[in-house]
């Protein structure tokens, strides 16, 4: 299957949010420990068909959270293109409350975690805040044409014949598998490598903020390489479209110890071609 529409794949995880941020609305001051109302619990991406963050996203989480001490009338995160469909998404924060309310987070990570290159953040009643940079927990290559592929298998068959030739036999153990093929063929260095990311003009071409740390295939392959409930394998959703996604697991350790194997220069080590298997889980 072609791969045609820049603002998807969305490779979603569950990041470790950790910090706390400060809550004040004129009347309620107060704060949220974000590592223990959010913290590992919530994806980095879960859209909904008109790509609403759900109540699974840790964006909608922290809404929630300033809605249970301030009393919103309603609120919504929402993931957007405002720079067109082939640059990093943002997250848009919308209240409706009867005055602003301003956030404080305990640091500079903390705030990036959320997309904010400020620990000072103010919401504005009725008025979309959009953040300034992608935030924690999800990967997208941002680039056209591509393929994305299931292949099965089942490594567990055996195969006997008599030494005359005159009976075969086959026996089969388990389910098959199913293999995810992807490759995306012209990847922008700034969205593989942090190095990258972080120098002006790599960054410029693929329309992304020197301070955003996130939204990176080197973080995807770390996510891959840190398990999940002490020893669980991680789980990822891999979003076609809106509300749109399959769950599967990056496997190969080849794969995700070294990015490097996945990756082959497509134009002067700017742009890449890249390539990985993850098992598909429906």
């Amino acid at each position: 299957m072609a791969t045609n529409y820049p603002s998807h794949p969305i490779f979603s995880w569950k990041p470790t949010i950790t910090g706390s941020v400060g809550v004040d609305d004129g009347v309620v001051v107060d704060s949220i420990d974000l590592a223990t109302e959010i913290g590992s619990s919530y994806w980095g991406w879960d859209s909904d068909g008109s790509d609403i963050a759900t109540a699974a996203s840790m964006q909608d989480r922290l809404l929630e959270r300033i809605d249970d001490l301030v009393g919103l009338s309603s609120y919504n995160a929402s993931y957007t293109w405002p720079d067109g469909d082939a640059a990093p998404p943002l997250t848009s924060y919308t209240i409706n409350h009867g005055s602003n309310v301003d956030l404080s987070f305990s640091s500079l990570a903390v705030a990036a975690q959320f997309g904010f290159d400020d620990t000072a953040v103010t919401l504005v009643s009725l008025v979309s805040k959009v953040a300034d940079f992608t935030d924690a927990g999800h990967w997208q290559p941002s680039c056209y044409g591509g393929s994305d592929e299931r292949w099965t298998f089942n490594e567990n068959v055996g195969v006997t014949e008599t030494i005359d030739g005159s009976s075969r036999k086959v026996r089969e153990w388990g389910e098959a598998l199913t293999d995810r093929a992807f490759v995306f063929p012209s990847v922008m260095v700034a969205n593989i490598r942090s190095d990258a990311a972080a120098e002006t003009s790599q960054a410029a071409m693929a329309q992304r903020d020197t301070s955003d740390p996130n939204s990176l295939l080197q973080n995807m392959a770390a996510a891959a390489r840190t398990p999940e409930n002490t020893d669980d394998a991680r789980a990822f959703r891999v979003y076609t479209a809106a509300a749109v996604y399959r769950t599967c697991y990056w496997l190969r350790t080849e794969e995700i110890s070294a990015i490097d194997s996945v990756c082959s220069s497509a134009s002067a080590r700017r742009i890449w071609s890249v390539a990985f298997t993850m098992r598909d889980n429906g």
